[in-house]
């Protein structure tokens, strides 16, 4: 039969928030530092929920603390929480007064940190992904895209042999074709628009999985991480790709395709030559067709996949310590 002079325990934790568990700090060094502590018995103290708990037994450490009700000391015990106002209760009177039993205590509080820690593995990886995320679909609508698209869409209008050939004359060693040549441009099946669409779909199914149950979560943490690795290396080859376009306005670049074409294609029909970040094709009608590298071009930067992995490098390495003094 319960004692009616007993509180019932205070299951405070049970009720907290995701939003406010995330950002509470569960886990102390010294409860004696805490801010607001009081040493006398505050009139409403059986409204009182554990904080924290502390144990300094069995670990050789002489420090002892007072316990607020009749102020004798202890080694083991709670921190519990009024309001702004902490006091120190020893773990006989928590367990007398407030019917916390110390070696029970873990449903709540231990709860809350397994809680806590699994928040904090999933907002460490949605706040990685959100920043890569938006940077694919500004990629994916941006100048640089349209400028790729472009002239891709010029060489196979206009320049068709550089359009057909290139990729395969591209594989071979620089050595043979005088240069490095984009290996990428004129390639039929790339489509580097369609492979940012394809890792939005599937950071999409992501952020479906982050923003469901935190411990559900938390518990394929390594496979979510995993397949944001695999969205990082996924995303690498399409920078590349966009870099075909300098590449191809390279002075040594243009010189080996010119001579490359000027040898293979049919010269009585077409001759080829360059100047400045262009390229020209003259037809046997005399007709001149001048393709220019598109205004203002710029390779877009590395850095958002070097910053994606740098975040998914630390998430889920720490994890909530049982053996903390204060848990």
């Amino acid at each position: 039969m319960s004692n009616p002079n007993v509180a019932q325990p205070n299951r405070f934790w049970a009720t907290v928030t995701d939003e406010q568990l995330v950002d509470l700090n569960l886990e102390i060094d010294d409860p004696e530092t805490l801010p607001g502590l009081v040493h006398e018995v505050p009139d409403n103290y059986r409204e009182a929920h554990v904080e924290f708990k502390y144990d300094l037994r069995g670990k050789g450490i002489d420090q002892e603390f007072s316990c607020v009700h009749g102020h004798h000391q202890h080694k083991a015990g709670f921190v519990m929480k009024l309001g702004d106002a902490r006091f120190m209760v020893g773990h006989i009177c928590a367990k007398s007064i407030y019917g916390e039993d110390f070696n029970q205590y873990t449903a709540d509080i231990d709860a809350a940190i397994i809680r806590k820690d699994a928040l904090r593995r999933v907002r460490e990886l949605r706040d990685a992904i959100l920043p890569f995320e938006a940077w694919l679909k500004q990629l994916a609508e941006s100048d640089t895209m349209k400028s790729w698209s472009k002239l891709r869409g010029q060489l196979d209008s206009h320049l068709p042999f550089l359009y057909d050939n290139l990729t395969a004359y591209a594989q071979f060693d620089r050595r043979i074709t005088g240069a490095s040549l984009p290996k990428w441009l004129c390639r039929a099946d790339c489509n580097p628009r369609q492979q940012i669409d394809a890792l939005l779909a599937e950071i999409a199914k992501l952020n479906s999985l982050l923003s469901g149950a935190a411990e559900k979560a938390a518990g394929i943490i390594g496979q979510l991480r995993a397949r944001m690795d695999g969205i990082s290396n996924r995303a690498e080859p399409i920078l590349e790709y966009l870099q075909d376009v300098e590449l191809f306005f390279q002075p040594v670049t243009l010189d080996a395709m010119c001579k490359w074409a000027n040898e293979h294609d049919n010269p009585k029909r077409r001759t080829y030559s360059y100047g400045l970040l262009s390229i020209t094709l003259k037809n046997d009608k005399g007709h001149k067709t001048l393709i220019l590298i598109p205004k203002g071009y710029v390779s877009p930067s590395k850095q958002p996949i070097i910053a994606l992995r740098n975040a998914l490098a630390g998430v889920g390495t720490e994890t909530a310590s049982p053996n903390k003094m204060i848990a």
